[in-house]
């Protein structure tokens, strides 16, 4: 998909396109396998950055009804009826996840970056939803080492973060992000009998060279 993500952010002038890049994979496998579903699914959208890589499938999917530019609130994603809350700052949306999931039979899907769990919110979400065992929510992680100012864990790094996750009696996975049928494969032994979360490995601007190697100076960049 990343040929894709990469020609219509430049035929549209998008921005965040690394990042869009980094989620891309693990986007494409959870909606085209009907892992992750509109409608059947709560959605929480936490890494509200690169959309491209959300509105791309769903576009293909028939979910959506406009071409994707047409779409303006990108942030909030508040014109897509079946995303439930997306936090346009980054930090607070474990604790709507566990509202929605305690008021919902539905799986709760929440799509995060690495750099979130630096926020104090996001971790008292990780330790009430493990202490009170809220076993429909599942979260996705774009574990890519990569926020705008520099490397994540030169900033604050969030490996100890996985093992606080593990302590709260989470599900934990932690996945190949670049790798379509490890991604697969390992969503079919989900079962729901904990929250689970899954990291996958990503690498920032995945598939273009020059968004790899230089991922911080092309955060924001457009082509």
């Amino acid at each position: 998909m990343f040929n894709e993500i990469y020609n219509e952010s430049k035929k549209y002038g998008f921005k965040h396109i690394p990042s869009a890049l980094s989620m891309s994979t693990y986007i494409e496998c959870l909606f085209n396998e009907k892992f992750i579903k509109p409608y059947k699914h709560n959605f929480v959208i936490g890494k509200p950055f690169g959309s491209q890589a959300y509105y791309i499938p769903w576009k293909k999917l028939g979910y959506l009804d406009k071409n994707i530019n047409e779409y303006h609130n990108i942030l909030k994603h508040s014109e897509i009826d079946f995303v439930n809350f997306s936090g346009e700052s980054l930090g607070n949306t474990l604790g709507v996840a566990a509202g929605i999931s305690l008021a919902s039979d539905k799986i709760t899907w929440v799509n995060l970056s690495d750099a979130a769990l630096q926020m104090g919110s996001e971790l008292e979400g990780i330790q009430f939803i493990g202490q009170k065992q809220i076993k429909n929510i599942l979260v996705t992680v774009d574990y890519n080492n990569s926020q705008v100012t520099g490397n994540v864990n030169d900033i604050i790094d969030v490996k100890p973060v996985i093992d606080m996750f593990r302590n709260y009696n989470w599900e934990v996975h932690i996945v190949n992000g670049h790798n379509y049928n490890e991604i697969k494969n390992n969503f079919k032994k989900i079962n729901y009998k904990k929250p689970t979360v899954i990291f996958y490995n990503t690498i920032k601007g995945y598939g273009i060279k020059e968004m790899e190697e230089n991922p911080h100076e092309w955060h924001y960049k457009k082509i």
